[in-house]
């Protein structure tokens, strides 16, 4: 099967190249390192990888992952702090956000595709002693030749949705062996535990640790986002929106309900985080339909310079959205109203203790959905219609949104410790 694959994907990949080649593009923060997907390294990242002695590789996707693994890179650290560490991700936004956070002695790439001639050199170059794996990324090159190597191989912080479950499990003969090669399979939840048992049958690799996403610092450049606040809205009173992860129709739907209760609450401020960065020309052009003023984060080069105070910022970078989360009254989580699906991470504004508002569609995060709102520590609307009488109802009430934001807080610290409980499974194999 394997033989089959390593034929077939190449020949995939070429049919999918106009489509990748257009993402690319689209996305944006393209560097030179970048080729290192396709197997190419830089002399000098060859000459930092063949001076590391039995690395650990710990890969993440894109940045959600990749600030949960920054977080396990530090408690590493001071778990094992003589251990060095190989971090791979897969997207640019990812790999921008990564080497202003990691550690300067962590060495930081892109993850080859799972090509076996590029995975193969990376192996090469790296000879690491362990290969972590965050959440669900199921590369059979990746996983068995490292295993065959010798390297130990585990998934922590593992979640896999029902569709995955079942298209794995309906293909078992052929992943099985994949998810054999895990020395340990730490995962979110019991329901994770499950969906990874319709492929490997019960089997007492799999371990049920938590979601590290509660383990997470603040991760912010600077907390205190006052003064860009301040040269944005004018220095007066303030209540400030922060619609974060925002994805098409959400960017709509917010600006909508703004301008319908700017009108009641006059010191409302709205804060525009897309999910992604590139989308800003676009969500610009939605701007400038409503009549609303705004000002970029990061002004394009040679663009005049405005002193009066807007409606908006739009947020055209990326790594800033927990700096607004801390700065905020209110958030909005996105990917969960307006037709999209999934939902993203509300535990983010949750570290800050922040009213958090999001929509029913949260199936990447259900578990911690139905956690906060047993808690009653977020404001879940079912609909588009419902968002804004949502919004008006924690404008209306400063206690009641303080006090959401207060057990919103809670949640987190009651939840805490998958990194430690992760570590617990996986350290015998690493001490060893």
């Amino acid at each position: 099967m394997i033989f089959l694959y390593n034929l077939l994907f190449p020949l995939l990949f070429l049919l999918y190249i106009p489509y990748y080649i257009v993402h690319l593009c689209r996305r944006g923060g393209l560097t030179a390192d970048y080729w290192q997907r396709f197997g190419i390294f830089s002399g000098e990242i060859k000459a930092r990888l063949k001076g590391l002695k039995e690395p650990v590789w710990i890969h993440s996707v894109s940045v959600g992952e990749t600030v949960a693994a920054i977080t396990f890179i530090h408690a590493w650290q001071k778990r094992w702090p003589s251990q060095d560490i190989v971090l791979s991700c897969s997207t640019s936004t990812a790999h921008a956000m990564a080497e202003k956070k990691l550690p300067s002695n962590v060495v930081l790439i892109y993850c080859p595709i799972d090509f076996w001639w590029a995975v193969r050199h990376a192996l090469n170059l790296i000879r690491p002693r362990a290969l972590v794996i965050f959440e669900v990324e199921i590369w059979p090159n990746l996983i068995l030749q490292a295993a065959k190597r010798g390297a130990k191989v585990f998934l922590v912080n593992g979640r896999m949705s029902d569709s995955s479950s079942r298209g794995y499990a309906k293909w078992s003969f052929v992943f099985r062996p994949i998810f054999q090669a895990f020395q340990a399979l730490c995962v979110q939840t019991q329901e994770d535990a499950s969906r990874i048992a319709r492929v490997l049958g019960d089997d007492a690799k799999i371990h049920v640790c938590g979601t590290m996403k509660f383990d997470q610092v603040p991760d912010v450049d600077n907390a205190d986002k006052t003064a860009v606040l301040d040269a944005c809205f004018g220095s007066g009173p303030r209540t400030v929106l922060t619609a974060g992860s925002t994805h098409p129709g959400e960017e709509e739907l917010v600006c909508d309900a703004y301008l319908t209760l700017k009108k009641e609450f006059t010191d409302l401020r709205l804060v525009l985080v897309p999910r992604h960065c590139e989308r800003a020309a676009e969500v610009e052009n939605l701007l400038k339909e409503r009549n609303l003023s705004w000002r970029l984060l990061k002004a394009p080069e040679g663009s005049p310079a405005s002193a009066a105070p807007v409606d908006v910022l739009l947020v055209n970078t990326t790594g800033e959205l927990m700096n607004f989360y801390g700065a905020s009254d209110i958030a909005y989580v996105g990917k969960s109203l307006a037709g999209q699906t999934g939902g993203h991470n509300i535990i983010e504004p949750a570290i800050f203790g922040k009213a958090i508002i999001h929509g029913s569609h949260m199936e990447n995060f259900r578990e911690v959905a139905t956690l906060f709102r047993k808690h009653n520590a977020t404001v879940e609307v079912p609909d588009e219609a419902s968002f804004q009488s949502a919004l008006r109802r924690l404008l209306e009430a400063k206690e009641e949104r303080e006090s959401m934001g207060q057990r919103a807080r809670e949640v987190v610290d009651r939840c805490r410790g998958a990194i430690d409980r992760t570590f617990d499974r996986i350290g015998p194999f690493i001490d060893k």
